[in-house]
Protein backbone atom coordinates (compact mmCIF):
# COMPACT_ATOMS: atom_id res chain seq x y z
CA UNK A 1 0.00 0.00 0.00
CA UNK A 2 1.11 3.35 -1.27
CA UNK A 3 2.71 5.80 2.72
CA UNK A 4 4.03 8.74 0.69
CA UNK A 5 2.61 10.68 -1.90
CA UNK A 6 3.67 13.34 -4.31
CA UNK A 7 1.63 16.69 -4.73
CA UNK A 8 1.05 19.43 -7.18
CA UNK A 9 1.07 22.73 -5.62
CA UNK A 10 0.90 25.35 -8.19
CA UNK A 11 2.29 23.49 -10.85
CA UNK A 12 5.29 22.15 -8.62
CA UNK A 13 5.97 19.10 -7.46
CA UNK A 14 6.38 18.43 -4.18
CA UNK A 15 7.32 15.55 -1.44
CA UNK A 16 7.11 12.67 -1.29
CA UNK A 17 4.37 13.35 1.96
CA UNK A 18 2.76 10.81 4.36
CA UNK A 19 -0.79 11.49 4.40
CA UNK A 20 -0.26 13.15 7.62
CA UNK A 21 2.28 15.38 6.85
CA UNK A 22 0.20 16.60 3.94
CA UNK A 23 -2.82 17.68 6.11
CA UNK A 24 -0.27 19.40 8.54
CA UNK A 25 0.48 21.35 5.20
CA UNK A 26 -2.80 21.89 4.45
CA UNK A 27 -4.00 23.10 7.76
CA UNK A 28 -0.37 25.47 7.92
CA UNK A 29 -1.55 27.18 4.34
CA UNK A 30 1.39 25.43 2.62
CA UNK A 31 -0.81 23.18 0.66
CA UNK A 32 -4.96 23.96 -0.30
CA UNK A 33 -7.59 21.72 -0.44
CA UNK A 34 -7.21 22.11 -3.95
CA UNK A 35 -4.27 21.03 -4.48
CA UNK A 36 -3.54 17.70 -6.32
CA UNK A 37 -1.91 14.03 -5.04
CA UNK A 38 -0.42 11.40 -7.23
CA UNK A 39 -2.37 8.00 -6.39
CA UNK A 40 -0.38 5.07 -7.45
CA UNK A 41 -3.27 2.46 -7.83
CA UNK A 42 -5.02 5.18 -10.36
CA UNK A 43 -2.05 5.85 -12.16
CA UNK A 44 -3.26 9.51 -11.56
CA UNK A 45 -3.31 12.96 -10.45
CA UNK A 46 -6.48 13.59 -7.93
CA UNK A 47 -7.61 16.41 -5.89
CA UNK A 48 -6.93 16.25 -2.35
CA UNK A 49 -10.39 15.97 -1.95
CA UNK A 50 -11.13 13.11 -4.10
CA UNK A 51 -8.70 11.00 -2.48
CA UNK A 52 -10.48 8.92 0.03
CA UNK A 53 -7.84 8.54 3.05
CA UNK A 54 -6.71 12.44 2.49
CA UNK A 55 -10.56 13.83 2.43
CA UNK A 56 -11.29 12.05 5.74
CA UNK A 57 -8.13 13.83 7.56
CA UNK A 58 -9.05 17.28 5.69
CA UNK A 59 -12.39 17.43 6.48
CA UNK A 60 -11.11 17.02 10.29
CA UNK A 61 -9.65 21.14 9.69
CA UNK A 62 -13.23 22.40 8.84
CA UNK A 63 -14.41 25.00 11.24
CA UNK A 64 -16.01 23.12 14.79
CA UNK A 65 -19.11 26.22 14.29
CA UNK A 66 -21.49 26.98 11.33
CA UNK A 67 -20.45 30.16 10.03
CA UNK A 68 -22.52 33.50 11.61
CA UNK A 69 -24.79 35.50 10.27
CA UNK A 70 -25.02 38.91 10.21
CA UNK A 71 -27.45 38.81 12.54
CA UNK A 72 -25.67 36.47 15.09
CA UNK A 73 -22.97 38.96 15.24
CA UNK A 74 -22.76 41.88 17.71
CA UNK A 75 -23.23 45.43 15.80
CA UNK A 76 -20.02 46.67 16.01
CA UNK A 77 -18.65 43.23 14.36
CA UNK A 78 -20.64 42.64 11.71
CA UNK A 79 -19.96 46.41 10.48
CA UNK A 80 -16.19 46.19 10.35
CA UNK A 81 -17.25 42.67 8.49
CA UNK A 82 -18.81 44.07 5.92
CA UNK A 83 -15.79 46.63 5.68
CA UNK A 84 -13.78 43.56 4.66
CA UNK A 85 -16.78 41.20 3.01
CA UNK A 86 -15.69 42.59 -0.53
CA UNK A 87 -12.51 40.48 -1.99
CA UNK A 88 -9.97 41.54 -5.11
CA UNK A 89 -12.56 39.95 -7.49
CA UNK A 90 -14.76 42.91 -7.93
CA UNK A 91 -17.39 42.69 -5.72
CA UNK A 92 -17.45 39.37 -4.90
CA UNK A 93 -17.64 38.62 -0.65
CA UNK A 94 -14.29 37.24 0.19
CA UNK A 95 -15.08 34.36 2.42
CA UNK A 96 -17.43 31.33 0.90
CA UNK A 97 -18.19 28.10 2.58
CA UNK A 98 -19.20 25.18 0.82
CA UNK A 99 -20.99 22.51 1.53
CA UNK A 100 -20.71 18.98 -0.13
CA UNK A 101 -23.46 15.79 1.56
CA UNK A 102 -22.90 16.87 5.44
CA UNK A 103 -19.35 17.88 5.10
CA UNK A 104 -18.60 22.20 5.30
CA UNK A 105 -15.41 23.53 3.59
CA UNK A 106 -13.88 27.16 4.24
CA UNK A 107 -13.39 29.52 4.07
CA UNK A 108 -12.50 30.45 0.35
CA UNK A 109 -12.11 33.15 -1.54
CA UNK A 110 -14.97 33.24 -4.73
CA UNK A 111 -11.99 32.69 -7.15
CA UNK A 112 -11.04 28.96 -5.29
CA UNK A 113 -15.01 28.33 -5.47
CA UNK A 114 -15.08 29.22 -9.24
CA UNK A 115 -11.61 26.70 -9.22
CA UNK A 116 -13.18 23.97 -7.72
CA UNK A 117 -16.58 24.20 -10.04
CA UNK A 118 -13.87 24.11 -13.08
CA UNK A 119 -12.11 21.23 -11.40
CA UNK A 120 -14.75 18.93 -10.79
CA UNK A 121 -14.21 19.74 -6.83
CA UNK A 122 -17.90 20.75 -6.40
CA UNK A 123 -21.07 20.77 -8.57
CA UNK A 124 -24.00 23.17 -9.54
CA UNK A 125 -25.99 20.89 -6.99
CA UNK A 126 -23.82 21.77 -4.11
CA UNK A 127 -24.82 24.62 -1.71
CA UNK A 128 -22.59 27.69 -0.80
CA UNK A 129 -22.91 30.35 1.89
CA UNK A 130 -21.20 33.77 2.44
CA UNK A 131 -21.84 35.92 5.52
CA UNK A 132 -25.08 37.88 4.25
CA UNK A 133 -27.13 34.82 3.05
CA UNK A 134 -29.81 34.00 5.20
CA UNK A 135 -29.26 30.00 4.28
CA UNK A 136 -27.25 27.86 2.51
CA UNK A 137 -27.87 27.88 -1.24
CA UNK A 138 -27.42 25.92 -4.73
CA UNK A 139 -24.64 27.12 -6.23
CA UNK A 140 -26.35 27.10 -9.54
CA UNK A 141 -29.09 29.25 -7.69
CA UNK A 142 -26.51 32.18 -6.68
CA UNK A 143 -26.54 34.16 -9.09
CA UNK A 144 -22.40 34.91 -8.61
CA UNK A 145 -22.34 31.77 -10.21
CA UNK A 146 -24.29 32.29 -13.20
CA UNK A 147 -22.80 31.65 -16.57
CA UNK A 148 -23.25 34.94 -17.50
CA UNK A 149 -21.71 36.26 -14.42
CA UNK A 150 -18.61 33.78 -15.55
CA UNK A 151 -18.43 34.77 -18.47
CA UNK A 152 -18.17 38.24 -17.82
CA UNK A 153 -15.47 37.48 -14.62
CA UNK A 154 -13.65 35.34 -17.54
CA UNK A 155 -13.48 38.53 -19.89
CA UNK A 156 -12.15 40.55 -17.31
CA UNK A 157 -8.60 42.04 -16.22
CA UNK A 158 -8.70 40.85 -12.72
CA UNK A 159 -5.98 38.06 -12.34
CA UNK A 160 -6.99 36.41 -9.40
CA UNK A 161 -10.20 35.47 -11.84
CA UNK A 162 -8.97 35.14 -14.93
CA UNK A 163 -6.21 32.70 -14.50
CA UNK A 164 -9.09 30.14 -12.53
CA UNK A 165 -9.94 29.62 -16.19
CA UNK A 166 -8.32 26.97 -18.13
CA UNK A 167 -8.49 25.42 -21.82
CA UNK A 168 -10.05 21.85 -21.63
CA UNK A 169 -6.90 19.18 -22.25
CA UNK A 170 -8.71 18.08 -24.95
CA UNK A 171 -10.48 19.67 -27.84
CA UNK A 172 -14.09 19.15 -28.02
CA UNK A 173 -16.35 19.17 -31.30
CA UNK A 174 -20.04 18.53 -31.54
CA UNK A 175 -21.32 15.18 -32.24
CA UNK A 176 -24.83 13.37 -32.41
CA UNK A 177 -24.80 10.01 -31.87
CA UNK A 178 -26.90 7.96 -30.28
CA UNK A 179 -25.83 5.79 -27.12
CA UNK A 180 -27.06 2.62 -24.67
CA UNK A 181 -26.09 3.48 -21.11
CA UNK A 182 -25.34 0.96 -18.41
CA UNK A 183 -24.36 0.74 -14.94
CA UNK A 184 -24.36 -2.71 -13.97
CA UNK A 185 -27.69 -2.59 -12.80
CA UNK A 186 -29.65 -1.26 -15.21
CA UNK A 187 -29.68 0.13 -18.99
CA UNK A 188 -31.33 3.28 -20.78
CA UNK A 189 -30.77 5.55 -23.14
CA UNK A 190 -29.22 8.97 -24.09
CA UNK A 191 -27.41 11.08 -27.11
CA UNK A 192 -24.13 12.79 -27.45
CA UNK A 193 -24.14 16.25 -27.62
CA UNK A 194 -19.70 16.77 -28.21
CA UNK A 195 -16.87 14.33 -27.87
CA UNK A 196 -13.23 14.63 -27.49
CA UNK A 197 -10.09 12.35 -27.57
CA UNK A 198 -10.59 12.15 -23.79
CA UNK A 199 -14.36 12.49 -22.52
CA UNK A 200 -18.19 13.71 -24.12
CA UNK A 201 -20.98 15.90 -23.09
CA UNK A 202 -23.76 13.72 -23.35
CA UNK A 203 -27.42 13.73 -22.77
CA UNK A 204 -28.84 10.57 -20.74
CA UNK A 205 -32.37 9.52 -19.57
CA UNK A 206 -31.65 9.18 -16.18
CA UNK A 207 -31.73 11.77 -13.60
CA UNK A 208 -30.26 9.79 -10.51
CA UNK A 209 -26.39 9.62 -11.96
CA UNK A 210 -24.19 11.35 -9.86
CA UNK A 211 -20.28 12.53 -10.23
CA UNK A 212 -17.37 9.92 -9.86
CA UNK A 213 -20.06 7.09 -10.38
CA UNK A 214 -18.51 4.71 -13.69
CA UNK A 215 -20.70 3.86 -16.29
CA UNK A 216 -20.28 1.73 -19.54
CA UNK A 217 -21.62 3.19 -23.08
CA UNK A 218 -22.40 2.17 -26.47
CA UNK A 219 -21.75 5.05 -28.72
CA UNK A 220 -23.88 4.19 -31.92
CA UNK A 221 -22.56 5.54 -35.72
CA UNK A 222 -23.31 8.99 -36.27
CA UNK A 223 -21.80 12.12 -38.10
CA UNK A 224 -18.86 10.11 -39.21
CA UNK A 225 -17.98 8.45 -35.86
CA UNK A 226 -17.92 4.74 -36.28
CA UNK A 227 -19.58 2.50 -33.19
CA UNK A 228 -17.47 2.02 -30.08
CA UNK A 229 -17.42 1.49 -26.60
CA UNK A 230 -16.07 3.17 -23.75
CA UNK A 231 -16.01 2.96 -20.05
CA UNK A 232 -16.55 6.23 -18.10
CA UNK A 233 -16.42 8.14 -15.04
CA UNK A 234 -19.26 11.22 -14.52
CA UNK A 235 -17.29 14.08 -14.02
CA UNK A 236 -20.15 16.89 -13.96
CA UNK A 237 -23.68 17.12 -14.11
CA UNK A 238 -25.88 19.83 -15.49
CA UNK A 239 -27.99 20.77 -12.29
CA UNK A 240 -31.67 21.00 -13.10
CA UNK A 241 -34.51 23.10 -9.90
CA UNK A 242 -37.51 20.80 -9.51
CA UNK A 243 -36.77 17.76 -11.12
CA UNK A 244 -40.01 15.55 -10.46
CA UNK A 245 -39.04 12.67 -13.33
CA UNK A 246 -36.68 10.35 -12.37
CA UNK A 247 -35.69 9.84 -16.47
CA UNK A 248 -35.76 12.87 -17.26
CA UNK A 249 -32.72 13.44 -19.69
CA UNK A 250 -29.98 15.67 -18.05
CA UNK A 251 -26.54 16.68 -19.41
CA UNK A 252 -23.68 15.00 -18.21
CA UNK A 253 -19.64 15.65 -18.52
CA UNK A 254 -18.09 12.33 -18.64
CA UNK A 255 -14.72 11.06 -18.68
CA UNK A 256 -13.19 8.21 -20.95
CA UNK A 257 -11.48 5.87 -18.30
CA UNK A 258 -11.03 2.32 -20.99
CA UNK A 259 -11.01 2.85 -24.93
CA UNK A 260 -9.48 0.87 -27.64
CA UNK A 261 -6.24 2.38 -28.88
CA UNK A 262 -7.75 2.33 -32.38
CA UNK A 263 -10.49 4.14 -31.21
CA UNK A 264 -8.71 6.52 -29.80
CA UNK A 265 -6.64 7.58 -32.31
CA UNK A 266 -9.85 8.26 -34.62
CA UNK A 267 -11.06 10.51 -31.83
CA UNK A 268 -8.28 12.33 -31.95
CA UNK A 269 -7.92 12.94 -35.52
CA UNK A 270 -11.64 13.32 -35.67
CA UNK A 271 -11.29 16.70 -33.40
CA UNK A 272 -8.60 17.95 -35.07
CA UNK A 273 -10.43 18.07 -37.81
CA UNK A 274 -13.95 19.50 -36.67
Amino acid sequence: MQDKFYVSHSSEQMGPYSIDEIVQFVSQGTLSPLDYIYDESKADWILFLDHPALAEKVKMLKPKAPPQSKRDEPEEAASKKSENRKGNAGDQPSEWFVLKGDNKFGPFTFADVVKMLQQGAVFEFDFAWHSGLDTWLRIAEIPDFSKESLKKLKESSMPEISEVFFRRRYRRVAYGGTIIVHDNKKVWKGKSVEISEGGAGVLMDNAMILPGQELYLHFKPGDGVPPFNAICEVVSKEYVSELRNRNAPIKYGLKFKQLSDETQKFLKSFTKAG
